[in-house]
């Protein structure tokens, strides 16, 4: 239910990339601590990048240092790479054409990690008052 509100708010915001990245941006730095290591600095690197202090080259290296360290195990069910896969969504690029399955990936890979619901629910009230 959560997820197809968040669409349908996604969907009629004037800048639905830009929300939809600050959205998850919010909510994957509200559960940092249930990151692995290698995965904590995923929103801060793309949070710097929309402000600014980053380059779309450190976004890229980040992303791809990500891929490596669960590379052959991509597909991995194991909660550690279901949270480094919620942490790549993260750092996508968002355009018109990717911005719902990258939304659908980023719900999917947090859910069956284990990641907190509440912080999810609560990043959806904070951005989109759902």
């Amino acid at each position: 239910m959560l997820n197809r509100k968040l669409f349908d708010a996604i969907a009629s915001a004037p800048a639905e990339q830009f929300s939809a990245q600050r959205f998850m941006i919010e909510a994957i730095g509200s559960v940092t601590e249930q990151l692995p290591a290698l995965a904590r600095s995923a929103a801060a690197v793309v949070y710097r990048y929309m402000s600014g202090a980053a380059t779309a080259e450190e976004v890229i290296a980040e992303r791809v240092r990500l891929w490596r360290a669960i590379e052959g195990r991509d597909q991995s069910h194991a909660p550690d790479v279901l949270k480094i896969r919620t942490a790549i969504c993260v750092l996508h690029p968002m355009d018109s054409c990717a911005t719902a399955e990258t939304l659908e990936y980023f719900f999917e890979f947090w859910q069956q990690a284990g990641l907190a619901q509440a912080e999810l629910e609560a990043a959806a009230r904070n951005r989109y008052a759902i």
